[in-house]
């Protein structure tokens, strides 16, 4: 699960200009409709100098996801942690297309090494837990659920309904 991350880098005032934000809306809403070739067109129609930045990326990465092309989602996710290694919602975004695209003990251990960066991250431990979980390491993944919901409760209810810890719930008495 990837949660609404907030660009740290500046903005370029380009991007800031009403007609680029309607064609990155339009891209999103495109996406959202399944209407991808329409989403690709307005987003090659961006200005050259605005194609590396977080917010376009983003967009792509959005787009890809809505579509399923993993391995595309991989590659922007890949460029969107170098360009902003801080963020921890960008190795989130890459666990997630690495899992897809290339399996989940990799997924893994893209997140195994965040987690020693954003160790207070808890989408990172929730993440953690769910691919514990489906490796059948139960143990495991309640640890890393535990953690994730001693640092955001709201990860509590998620972790109810979220299919990827359906081990643990068949596991657990109180479900």
């Amino acid at each position: 699960m990837v949660r609404g991350s907030k660009s740290r880098r500046p903005v370029p005032e380009s991007v800031q200009n009403p007609q680029i934000q309607r064609r990155l809306l339009a891209a999103s809403g495109f996406s959202e409709l399944g209407l991808y070739q329409e989403a690709i067109e307005e987003l090659e129609s961006l200005p050259f100098e605005l194609k590396e930045t977080t917010v376009v990326l983003a967009s792509w990465l959005e787009l890809y996801q809505h579509w399923h092309k993993w391995a595309e989602a991989l590659s922007i996710a890949q460029r969107l942690t170098e360009l902003e290694p801080n963020e921890p919602n960008w190795a989130i975004a890459l666990a997630y297309a690495t899992r897809r695209a290339r399996g989940l003990t990799l997924a893994r251990e893209v997140l195994q090494e965040a987690s020693g960066k954003f160790e207070n991250c808890a989408a990172i431990h929730f993440n953690l837990a769910c691919y514990a979980a489906q490796l059948g390491e139960l143990d495991e993944a309640h640890l890393c659920l535990t953690r994730a919901i001693e640092l955001d409760r709201a990860f509590a209810t998620l972790a109810k309904t979220d299919p990827d810890l359906a081990p643990i719930r068949s596991r657990s008495p109180n479900n």
